[in-house]
């Protein structure tokens, strides 16, 4: 009786287990991924000041003959995937006060707009360079506008309530309004087809580990100043 109850259990557990499904299986094995690494080129990275915002900004004069220079590198650390292109956006934020009295942002790119293709990146971890200068930014949203009334779009560079200054595209801090600001993202696409754009926010974009090789972010900010 004994032997006849060791089998008939042994019997249900290989029908529990051997015979699972494991498509239904909700514990998904760890797909290989990459993640980017940019920062402001010519800042040292001691402390990760190479990505602190506004570690580089556009001055308030010459701004056409101006420009900030970047760094980005793609990371795999399992060196399963290869980054075969590298794509840069940038989002300008605009600053205002609305009729209420209430400060207001608005991102005139809805999360950006590309200004960068970077075809056939160098290897894994190894730097690419870039730079994206005030006309650059100025011609992507020339021809943005915002509803600083509520009702009627007014283009941003054409607001008589916040002219811009003669040879200076992009405005600096003003009474009542902020610099204007911009966000420099990322996507990698690699050569199997696959497109990364979005990362967790607290292991990826904070990387809270040591400057390494292996270091990770999403994002980098500056304005005008």
């Amino acid at each position: 009786m004994k032997k006849t109850l060791i089998y008939s259990l042994s019997l249900a557990i290989f029908l529990l287990v051997g015979c699972r499904d494991e498509s239904l299986n909700p514990n998904k094995p760890w797909e290989p991924g990459v993640h980017g690494w940019g920062v402001f080129d010519g800042v040292a990275e001691a402390a990760k000041a190479n990505i602190a915002a506004n570690a580089k900004t556009f001055p308030l004069t010459g701004q056409d003959a101006s420009k900030i220079d970047f760094k980005i590198r793609w990371v795999s650390l399992d060196n399963q995937l290869t980054v075969n292109k590298i794509v840069i956006k940038v989002d300008m934020i605009e600053s205002y006060t609305d009729p209420d009295g209430n400060p207001k942002t608005v991102s005139l790119g809805s999360g950006g707009k590309v200004v960068k293709t970077i075809d056939a990146p160098a290897g894994n971890r190894q730097w690419n360079a870039f730079s994206i200068t005030p006309a650059e930014i100025y011609n992507l949203y020339k021809d943005a506008t915002v509803k600083y009334d509520k009702v009627n779009a007014v283009k941003v560079f054409d607001n008589p309530a916040r002219p811009r200054p003669a040879g200076a595209r992009l405005q600096g801090a003003k009474t009542g309004a902020a610099a204007d600001a911009f966000v420099v993202t990322w996507e990698l696409t690699t050569s199997t087809g696959l497109v990364f754009k979005t990362w967790n926010e607290d292991s990826i974009c904070l990387d809270p580990t040591p400057v390494s090789q292996a270091n990770a972010n999403c994002r980098l900010n500056f304005i005008v100043k």
